[in-house]
């Protein structure tokens, strides 16, 4: 087994992940680190059943383990990634990329084994729609459209200068990727709007955003936390793309069902292997061959880099061109 540990526990993920590895045939998690030890105890405690160890240090758990996975604040990232790649261990990083260019930059030149953390690509319907587009049938793309909607998720979410930003940096990200794997398009323009209507934190919780592609496509992203905490259902994430010859709607959360207590209460259930245990296994598979990091590094830097113009466009009201910035350099 490929003992992993947890280089920060602050993101929402690293519990979903601790408890897909419980399941996992290939790996197991045996220790976290979190630069506030409180946080690291609670991890830990809640996941008792892992018995992990938790670390002083970045250094001491990349000493413990075979890989990691990077979960905490997103500032946070250039840091545990040039640990990880000194140490050797090679890295599952959860989104985005880094929260500027120059984090990024750093990421990308850190010589790390990384794979980035995009479950979307891992969704069934997702996968049968690439299957459906590299069929060729559909002929050129013309226009893409996403939606990822979510309530505000709390943490360190809400807070600038440890997230880069709110929904434009949490969702757009998602989408811009899950886009460009299905239809090998590039990015060219961003142009954004965004609000704080909740006011969760110094962030944007709402926005949209606009892309054009270098082939003369366009698509249009709504990434916003605009979702009740509770709501049934509310995360969603539903692409359709237009073809020349055809049209493709894919709802990536599709297959569920409902469950309602004797209260009333309703709660949507995922049926089948889910996503992120699809991304956890594709990951520990390559680990275990010595194969290519699944998602690439470069990967998401292409789709952090929307987020970020994104974030610069909604704040001076201008398009912003991606094209020149190829590397994470600004």
């Amino acid at each position: 087994m490929i003992k992993i540990g947890f280089l920060g526990c602050a993101h929402v993920h690293a519990a979903t992940y601790c408890e897909e590895l419980s399941l996992s045939q290939q790996g197991c998690s045996v220790a976290v680190f979190d630069p506030d030890r409180a946080r690291a105890d609670a991890f830990a405690a809640a996941h008792a059943a892992h018995d992990l160890t938790v670390a002083s240090t970045p250094e001491a758990l990349c000493a413990m383990v075979d890989a990691v996975i990077i979960t905490g604040e997103h500032v946070t990232y250039p840091e545990h990634v040039a640990v990880a790649a000194t140490a050797g261990v090679p890295v599952l990083c959860e989104k985005p990329l880094g929260t500027s260019a120059e984090a990024a930059k750093s990421i990308l030149s850190s010589g790390a084994w990384l794979s980035v953390a995009f479950p979307v690509r891992y969704a069934q319907p997702v996968r049968q729609a690439k299957a459906a587009i590299e069929n060729g049938s559909l002929g050129a793309l013309v226009a893409m459209s996403g939606t990822n909607h979510a309530a505000f998720p709390g943490g360190f979410f809400g807070t600038r200068s440890e997230s880069g930003g709110g929904a434009l940096i949490d969702h757009v990200v998602h989408l811009a990727d899950a886009l460009r794997w299905l239809t090998g398009c590039e990015y060219r323009t961003v142009y954004a709007e965004a609000g704080r209507f909740s006011r969760v934190g110094d962030v944007e919780d709402a926005g949209q955003v606009v892309v054009t592609t270098t082939d003369g496509a366009w698509a249009s992203i709504d990434p916003s936390w605009s979702r009740p905490v509770g709501m049934p259902g509310a995360n969603d994430l539903v692409m359709t793309l237009w073809f020349e010859n055809g049209r493709l709607s894919i709802d990536a959360f599709a297959r569920h069902g409902l469950l309602v207590d004797e209260g009333g209460a309703v709660t949507q259930l995922p049926y089948g292997r889910s996503m992120d245990a699809e991304l956890l296994d594709d990951w520990l598979t390559a680990i275990r061959l010595g194969s290519a990091p699944p998602v690439p590094m470069e990967d998401g830097w292409k789709a952090t880099q929307v987020a970020l113009a994104a974030l610069t466009s909604a704040q001076y009201g201008t398009v912003v061109d991606i094209t020149d910035q190829k590397d994470g350099s600004a």
